[in-house]
């Protein structure tokens, strides 16, 4: 299990959190040597909170219930909360409609990573309300009287709004469209860039600049010695090699493989720590490892054949290699039955789990040592995890170069961390650039604690959601029932093993339930083949995944579906699912 290699990883994107002094020596959550799990602190639900981009008035939200009558968010940006149903859902228009950003449980300050999710979402909203504002300096944000008074033909022109595509053709006439509509002398080059949506973050009012994110109470059980087991899920979502300037979406899935092969490969690494007073604990089952798909086939063709294979790091130049036997293994050694993982094609790269990364012992790393991690680890450490301590936008620039290396290797990392009382999650997105090599990847964390390792927390479907389909200019709407055995839509039942073979490929695949998902897999993406019974040709979808969690039970947030054209990458249709 190389641990070192995911405490880095989280840490150097927390290291400037400011997990506060060390109060190790007391016995706040720790336990002194018993088993029992400490207990959790109680934080109370806040009447009140801001959104802040910087802050921002007039954009509608929904608190508690769907079908509450909604309000708009006032000139600091504040909002108010149902305590009782502390669940807010934010929506660029109004009563009529719009785009809908997300929903979040009720805190002090949400933020766009909050609402939307990921690095690319995030930054787009961001474009669009700094081109909207209708105040005359972006040290606060005032949605402009066209979006707040919207009509229908406004409202459905929101609608259409994709916030992770602002580069296509469809992507920027639905832009073009809604600035057209506020102001007749807008096109899209009028559209703020990423770098001047970046640069603002860090301007004073907006959330670089932030000091105040949430409660100061101490979070007992996410201290050493708390008996709490952690689990760490991540996702990969998009690469460059460019600068930025053409991304590849990251595969987890590929039914098109065939089912054997499918098989094979599909699934998403995880960790797992217990905190206990003596050490933070590694599990067996533990997998923080990730390969290429070609190296996967090296993998699989060594594996197939009776070999001994084996993913490694090489320690001189950082490289992954596959080795067969003790010998490496190059691509002219695949399988050609494997060949077919050398290459996602079209505007997509393969991401799976290392087979050769998982733990089979437990491993001890020592508090004293966790401290030099900084971020989340280090607060455990000493005992000051908060919800205020947790939660910062970090931009950090650094030389990851290594004692020795005559060359320097500078890289930008962009880091929104965010810890969620009522959910109990601490959510990460980040964004690496290294400068010298234009490659960027950007990434989604979730880490949470659980009673033990067999005890995980999932988002479970069963209930009634309300399901918006967008797709060739037109927005419709449909309830969707998720029952015990599958999901009743038009008065039809698709069960939870036919949705597996397609598009919703996680159900069925948990031992906590089949209606369940972890919330990796609603982070993931995954190509399949549409093709009905008696169709003759195929017809490949990609459908890429994006949930944040919100509510006690994780299961009031919205569930972004995107369905691509296989061949490009080019958006087909946009499919956004909440509970009501």
């Amino acid at each position: 299990m190389k641990l070192k290699t995911t405490l880095l990883a989280t840490s150097v994107a927390l290291a400037l959190m400011g997990c506060g002094s060390d109060s190790s020596s007391d016995n706040s959550g720790n336990n002194g040597g018993s088993t029992e799990l400490a207990k959790k602190a109680v934080i109370a639900v806040p009447t009140e909170g801001k959104f802040i981009d910087a802050k921002v008035e007039g954009l509608y939200f929904v608190k508690g219930a769907l079908e509450n009558t909604g309000e708009f968010t006032n000139t600091d940006g504040s909002f108010s909360i149902d305590q009782n149903n502390p669940n807010v859902t934010f929506i660029l228009g109004n009563e009529k409609g719009g785009l809908v950003l997300g929903s979040s449980s009720g805190r002090e300050v949400i933020t766009p990573y909050e609402a939307v999710g990921t690095q690319d979402r995030a930054v787009n909203l961001a474009r669009l309300l700094l081109t909207i504002n209708e105040n005359d300096n972006d040290s606060s944000i005032l949605i402009p009287t066209a979006i707040r008074n919207a009509d229908n033909a406004m409202a459905n022109l929101l609608a259409k709004i994709q916030l992770d595509d602002f580069n296509s053709i469809d992507g920027k006439k639905a832009v073009a469209d809604v600035l057209a509509k506020i102001n007749s002398s807008w096109t899209i080059d009028n559209l703020v860039s990423e770098v001047d949506a970046l640069a603002h973050f860090e301007k004073d009012g907006s959330i670089a600049k932030l000091t105040n994110r949430g409660s100061d109470v101490l979070l007992t059980h996410w201290t050493k010695g708390s008996n709490w087991t952690f689990v760490e899920r991540s996702s990969k979502q998009r690469v460059s090699y460019d600068n930025g300037g053409n991304f590849d979406l990251v595969l987890h899935m590929d039914r098109t493989l065939g089912e054997d092969l499918y098989t094979k490969v599909t699934g998403l690494s995880a960790m797992y720590f217990k905190s206990t007073n003596e050490a933070l604990v590694g599990l067996p089952g533990s997998n923080d490892g990730s390969v290429t798909g070609d190296k996967m086939a090296m993998y699989l063709t060594c594996d197939d054949q009776g070999g001994e294979a084996d993913i490694s790091r090489n320690t001189t130049n950082g490289h992954t290699v596959v080795t067969c036997d003790g010998e490496a293994m190059i691509e002219g050694d695949i399988d050609p039955k494997f060949a077919s993982l050398q290459s996602a094609g079209g505007n997509f790269e393969y991401s799976f789990v290392n087979p050769s990364s998982t733990s089979e012992s437990e491993e001890k790393f020592l508090w004293d040592e966790m401290t030099e991690f900084g971020g989340v680890y280090e607060c455990m450490a000493k005992s000051s995890c908060t919800e205020q301590a947790m939660t910062k936008y970090e931009k950090i620039r650094r030389n990851d170069a290594d004692d020795g290396d005559t060359e320097e290797q500078w890289q930008t990392e962009i880091m929104s961390g965010s810890y969620d009382p009522i959910t109990d999650v601490y959510t990460q997105v980040r964004r690496k650039h290294e400068e010298g090599s234009g490659y960027i990847s950007e990434e989604i964390n979730f880490i949470y604690p659980v009673e033990k390792m067999d005890i995980d927390r999932y988002v479970d479907f069963v209930g009634t959601w309300k399901v918006t389909e967008k797709s060739s200019g037109a927005t419709e709407t449909k309830i969707w029932e998720f029952t015990e055995t599958g999901v009743i839509i038009d008065g039809t039942e698709t069960s939870y093993q036919e949705l597996a073979k397609m598009d919703y490929w996680w159900f069925a695949t948990n031992d906590a339930g089949i209606s369940k998902a972890a919330l990796d897999q609603l982070n993931s993406t995954i190509r399949w083949n549409d093709r009905m019974d008696g169709e003759i040709e195929d017809n490949f979808k990609v459908n890429r995944f994006s949930y944040i969690p919100a509510g006690k039970n994780w299961d009031r947030g919205v569930l972004t579906n995107y369905t691509l054209e296989q061949a490009t990458g080019r958006k087909l249709s946009t499919v956004t699912m909440q509970k009501i």
